[in-house]
């Protein structure tokens, strides 16, 4: 146990006093020196379950088809010169290698399980990733031209990463390196911009570099000085502009660059206003413009791409009360609206002329009730439409379609391998299926639920949730999944109000002021699945990562008796210590989310009052296994470790409550072996706690 070192604070005439805020400086060798121990401990505490965690590692990496290429993309470069581009993974090796090969014709898509005619390394990944613990990737792109690669990459985790230029017609690496950057992109053959972090961890400069340069000679293009705001840029699909966002989670703007006058100033499209949201997809002589200014759930509008008119905007989609508006993509003739429709992810195809004029648009057929459709990127000039479904039982396919959806071609089907026994994975031996659980306000809240087909109820079950940031749990297809399964466990979703899934109001109603909302979700969630006879009672767990880490630990200190375990994932689990401490990164641009306890005393009264750490209570707990990352510049791994050893404090304790540490940062391991190691150690512990780790997985059916 970690020493009791009170400090005291006092805001708004409330007196707080912290035992354990000095595990906050993760600089000092004595908080560094604990951490490793509670890692070691955890260790220790769960050995018994090292064979089940190999026998999981062995399942992930037998269904896993560990060679493999992925569906090969078509453009076109500047000169001309068509390319299939794909990536490539190899067994034994972590990261995959970026390459391509000359496209000889856009129907002529490369059978991935044949070799490739004339391909070439873009950049192999493992080789970069030599010596490096960790290694994340941030941005791979090809010049305009075809002719230099870009990549930037993190080896410490922090997510401030270096760029790097390579000469693909001679493999030689330009001098040029941009470090400690947050993002980078083309502008045009000879220019990049690239976004800097402040002290804040905000990318909030965003700068141009002319390749052969000096970075001593970039030049500034645009600097966001409101704290709230973050900014982005992207060439547009059309190639003719550098769309530039500035954002925060309320309100932003957006700045066009000219790509053909790299030097020129940006252009603002329309002035901020607080609390309004827009997105610009430019499209030839258009601009196409995802707003909320006239409906909370958005609507889409149309502006001639000449910077005079663009404030003059033409309504296309007039928004509707939860069918929420997210995006669009325009191509040569079509647009492609990526919306939220009963609580899932579908598209919307509208044909467009040159003079601006659209048809009448049509929604794509989903082919599962719990569906995640999505559009794949494709040229601008594509004259098909690439599509990716999956569900919880259904692996990822990517396929193509003609624009009107018809003419389904396949062109890969995620393969699951049979397991360590041989024996295969069929989508029919599992089921899906939506609940719909009563909230303490009577409001019903959605919940995907996902088991084997032959798994008796009432079962052992894990129920994951996140509630923040409008962030949708959408089906999604998972190997490690199937370990829990494949035991006879029920794995749930709860798709919490803070979410994003039935519209803006979904979001808003567990925000702010009404963040509670999200927590007491959760807990009416877990109490249906026990009602309703799907979960065991004393055999449910709940799991979360980050702000969902969040909602386990508030629901927890309301219903500590519903659940009898929580994993909890670099949880956000202090959010009064880091909402009040303004010189912790990202602290600022949060309190559109959270709200602003240093200022509002009724949002520091809110925050106090479902603080994970703040509100441990007595009597039985579920057993605890946190985990953290020592370089999370988003959740401090302080955050995890004083709320376990505040659990473990508690005169009544009783129960695990453990952490684990790990080297990197906020997106956990950054090479998939270590990744799958990871997620083993996690399911064995919810397996153990659940009762339901001995034994081998159920036998597949038929």
């Amino acid at each position: 146990m970690p020493d009791r070192i009170p400090s005291e604070t006092s805001i708004h005439s409330v007196r707080i006093v912290d035992p354990y805020a000095w595990l906050d400086d993760l600089e000092d060798p004595a908080v560094l020196a604990h951490l490793e121990a509670e890692t070691t401990f955890a260790d220790e505490q769960t050995a018994h379950l090292a064979p089940l965690r190999e026998r999981i590692v062995a399942e992930i990496s037998s269904r896993t088809l560990q060679t493999d290429l992925s569906v090969p993309d078509y453009d076109v470069d500047s000169a001309g010169r068509a390319w299939w581009y794909f990536a490539r993974t190899v067994e034994g090796h972590d990261y995959p290698s970026y390459r391509r090969a000359p496209a000889p014709s856009r129907d002529d898509v490369p059978d991935i399980g044949d070799p490739i005619a004339d391909e070439t390394v873009l950049i192999d990944l493992n080789a970069e990733a030599a010596g490096h613990e960790v290694f994340a990737v941030g941005d791979v792109d090809v010049s305009p031209s075809g002719d230099i690669l870009l990549w930037s990459s993190d080896t410490a985790g922090e997510e401030l990463y270096t760029a790097h230029f390579r000469d693909l017609t001679s493999g030689e690496e330009l001098p040029d390196v941009l470090e400690d950057i947050a993002s980078v992109c083309w502008i045009d053959d000879h220019h990049v911009a690239y976004t800097v972090l402040d002290d804040s961890w905000r990318p909030y400069l965003l700068r141009r570099h002319a390749l052969g340069t000096p970075v001593s000679e970039d030049a500034d293009i645009l600097r966001e000085d409101d704290e709230r705001f973050w900014l982005s840029a992207g060439r547009s699909g059309d190639d003719r502009w550098l769309v530039i966002d500035s954002a925060s989670k309320a309100s932003g703007d957006v700045h066009l660059l000219d790509v053909s006058t790299p030097t020129g100033a940006p252009l603002l499209v329309a002035p901020r206003v607080e609390g309004v949201e827009y997105s610009v997809e430019p499209a030839g002589d258009w601009l196409y413009v995802v707003h909320n200014a006239g409906h909370q759930d958005f609507e889409l509008a149309a502006t001639r791409a000449q910077p005079e008119q663009w404030r003059d905007w033409t309504t296309l989609i007039v928004g509707e009360d939860g069918v929420r508006l997210l995006d669009v993509t325009a191509y040569a003739d079509h647009l492609v609206v990526h919306l939220r429709r009963d609580g899932l992810p579908r598209l919307m195809v509208i044909p467009r002329a040159e003079d601006g004029s659209t048809g009448t648009g049509w929604l794509l057929d989903a082919t599962a009730d719990l569906e995640s459709v999505g559009a794949a990127d494709q040229q601008y000039h594509a004259d098909r439409l690439r599509l990716h479904r999956e569900s919880y039982v259904d692996p990822a396919t990517v396929v193509e379609v003609a624009w009107e959806g018809t003419g389904e071609r396949i062109l890969k089907r995620q393969p699951v391998l049979p397991d360590p026994e041989g024996r295969p994975f069929l989508s029919e031996d599992y089921v899906q299926w939506r609940l719909w659980a009563p909230g303490d306000d009577g409001v019903q809240v959605p919940v995907s639920v996902v088991s084997r087909k032959d798994t008796p109820w009432p079962a052992p079950c894990v129920l994951y949730g996140y509630g923040a940031y409008e962030t949708s749990l959408d089906p999604g297809f998972s190997v490690a999944r199937l370990s829990l399964l494949d035991r006879g466990v029920v794995v749930a979703y709860a798709h919490v109000r803070g979410g994003g899934e039935l519209g803006r109001a979904w979001y808003t109603q567990g925000r702010l002021a009404a963040k509670p909302t999200t927590f007491s979700d959760f807990v009416a969630v877990g109490r249906h699945l026990v009602s309703a006879g799907v979960a065991a009672p004393g055999r449910l767990a709940a799991r979360g990562a980050s702000a969902g880490g969040l909602t386990v630990g508030a629901a927890i200190n309301l219903a500590p008796d519903l659940f009898c375990a929580a994993q909890v994932g670099v949880g956000f689990l202090d959010p009064l210590t880091a909402m009040l401490a303004e010189d912790l990164p990202l602290t600022i641009t949060e309190r559109d989310e959270w709200g602003d306890p240093v200022a509002d005393p009724e949002a520091f009264a809110t925050i106090a009052g479902y603080s994970p750490y703040g509100n441990i209570g007595h009597g039985r707990y579920p057993d605890v296994l946190a985990t953290a990352g020592l370089h999370d510049q988003r959740v401090a791994a302080s955050e995890p470790a004083k709320w376990v050893a505040a659990l473990r404090a508690r005169p009544d304790a009783s129960g695990q409550a453990l952490l684990r540490v790990e080297v990197g940062g906020h997106q956990g391991a950054t090479g998939r072996y270590q990744a799958w190691r990871d997620e083993a150690y996690e399911l064995a512990w919810l397996l153990d706690r659940l009762g339901a780790a001995s034994g081998l997985p159920h036998t597949t059916s038929g």
